[in-house]
């Protein structure tokens, strides 16, 4: 490709883009992909984070119509529109990213407008999550895991399939691709990231050595391997707080309940502030069973917190003994030991929060927004 030449880019969320979640990192991502080689916009339903003529490009511009929409318009219809939209704005760009929620549709047609298909795997391969999922289901005796049809399986593979380059952002999504059979020249390995206002300098010295509070931040949900953190939390007996922020799913609610009324753990459904918790706390915990690479995991490096985590919930961001540790999520032994390790050693937890600290400017959205880009960009130039 002629170096001279800008490359043109269209994401395309199935949303309403808000300043949290997924749909945040879509646009964070999308907004810093572009430099002057590469120009990217964004494609959603709304968009909280603002309207612009050339990089946001909602299909609603009018919040109070797009809310009228939503519920007077089936999501097919609402497909339609975003379809639409999507072919207008095609022939302007010479790709399209397609971020979940996405139909297989719009990968279809705009194939045959001979546009480059990318598309962004936010989770593992869902057949890869079943198999996981399914195990830890029967092993609680939960009954059968119904949360991936096999239809969505064929879904995503077509998706993957059309797809000329497909984003991994974290070594488990890629790994999970491979053992499915996709192709490892589709694969470009990234991550996902934060914002400069998400950084907090830890300013707490962390000398207390009488407890350690501590901190989860998702769904309540067996995926995010709630039931494990609460059991290590209660084992390790230490003096101090675990804070849950998330809604509890209502199907594990009898594996939830034996733990609300002791008084070293505190159930938060849901928080505008979520800062707040971050700058209190003295480590971050998420023993993932399975994740692509959850959000939440870079706002605690941003706080400068030591992090514990599965694998799943921090593989690719953090370095197992310099941010934090990462440790199979059943690895009850691994956990309980740790934490009271950490509880012990105020200078260990000082340490492992400026390192986690200073590791959060690597992950600031303009960096992960440029290398996706050259990493882009490199593999199309090596095809050509």
């Amino acid at each position: 490709m002629d170096e001279k030449l800008t490359f043109r880019l269209l994401a395309c969320d199935a949303r309403h883009i808000t300043p949290y979640g997924i749909g945040y990192a879509s646009d964070s991502i999308a907004i810093a992909m572009n430099n002057p080689k590469t120009k990217c916009s964004i494609l959603s339903y709304f968009n909280d984070m603002g309207y612009d003529n050339t990089l946001r490009i909602p299909l609603f511009t009018n919040h109070l119509v797009y809310t009228f929409s939503r519920k007077l318009l089936s999501e097919n219809r609402l497909h339609n529109l975003l379809t639409c939209k999507l072919m207008a704005n095609l022939k302007n760009n010479e790709a399209v990213h397609f971020w979940t929620g996405c139909p297989h549709k719009l990968y279809v047609k705009a194939k045959k407008k001979n546009k480059l298909i990318l598309h962004e795997a936010i989770n593992t391969h869902q057949t890869s999550a079943r198999q996981i999922l399914e195990s830890e289901y029967q092993s609680l005796g939960l009954g059968a895991f119904e949360g991936i049809s096999e239809s969505a399986i064929v879904v995503e593979n077509q998706k993957l399939s059309i797809s000329d380059y497909i984003f991994c952002p974290s070594p488990n999504v890629t790994r999970s691709m491979l053992e499915n059979g996709v192709d490892p020249q589709k694969l470009i390995e990234t991550s996902y990231g934060l914002g400069k206002h998400q950084r907090h300098y830890p300013e707490k010295n962390n000398l207390q050595t009488d407890g350690l509070n501590g901190l989860f931040v998702g769904s309540g949900i067996i995926r995010k391997g709630i039931h494990l953190l609460l059991q290590y939390w209660r084992d390790a007996d230490l003096s101090g707080n675990l804070v849950i922020i998330g809604s509890i799913d209502p199907a594990i609610e009898h594996i939830v309940k034996p733990y609300r009324d002791d008084p070293r753990f505190e159930f938060i459904n849901f928080t505008t502030d979520i800062d707040q918790y971050f700058k209190k706390a003295d480590v971050f915990m998420l023993p993932s069973l399975e994740e692509g690479s959850p959000l939440v995991t870079y706002l605690a490096i941003g706080a400068g917190l030591p992090c514990i985590v599965s694998p799943m919930g921090g593989d690719g961001v953090i370095r197992h003994g310099i941010e934090g540790y990462i440790i199979e999520p059943h690895d009850k032994e691994g956990w309980v030991s740790t934490l009271l390790s950490l509880a012990q050693q105020p200078s260990k937890r000082r340490e492992l929060s400026m390192a986690a600290y200073e590791r959060s400017e690597y992950f600031l959205w303009h960096n992960v927004g440029m290398r996706r880009a050259d990493a882009l960009m490199t593999r199309i130039g090596e095809k050509q």
